[in-house]
């Protein structure tokens, strides 16, 4: 499967944070990927040339632009059957959902779920029951907002349960 991802800079003491809490709360995950932003979700490998042509185009419009997550919720990911804790982007959605926007506009367009739309956010806790992530004490991961910088874009295939970069393109707009 190939996606494409944002991976914000954050200062160091609070990407430590991030990382100590995602590795206690989702240790699977942060062991194959750092925090990001998912900006396409898993597509067959049979789009990745128009997926690379579309995050060259993408990243050649933007700037590199700040984000910040202000809250979180506590959902059940249909897809994967799990409980997860997104942090929500506030600063910085609008241009995540139109990088979002922009990457789908291919073939691969018709992998989008209408049922769930498009919101920019980080999972940092993924339980396989309800109760297990309400004990999830959520102050651990920092005090909000937690801001970051995202400047590039990230394709990448995950095959074999390793998660491999095919491309690192960086904002140039």
């Amino acid at each position: 499967m190939i996606y494409v991802l944002g991976y914000p800079v954050f200062e160091p003491s609070c990407g430590r944070r991030i990382a100590k809490f995602r590795a206690k709360h989702e240790r699977r995950r942060a062991e194959l990927v750092p925090a990001h932003i998912t900006l396409v979700f898993g597509v067959p490998e049979q789009h990745l040339e128009t997926i690379a042509e579309l995050v060259d185009k993408s990243s050649s419009r933007f700037q590199e632009f700040k984000v910040s997550f202000n809250k979180y919720v506590v959902e059940f990911d249909p897809f994967e059957e799990k409980h997860k804790i997104f942090l929500l982007c506030r600063t910085g959605s609008d241009k995540a959902r139109a990088l979002h926007e922009q990457l789908y506009d291919g073939s691969h367009r018709s992998a989008l779920s209408s049922e769930h739309p498009f919101r920019p956010h980080m999972t940092v806790a993924t339980y396989e029951t309800r109760a297990d992530i309400e004990r999830v004490d959520v102050s651990h991961v920092g005090e909000f907002p937690i801001e970051g910088i995202l400047g590039a874009l990230e394709v990448v295939q995950l095959k074999d349960g390793k998660l491999t970069t095919l491309k690192s393109v960086p904002f140039l707009g």
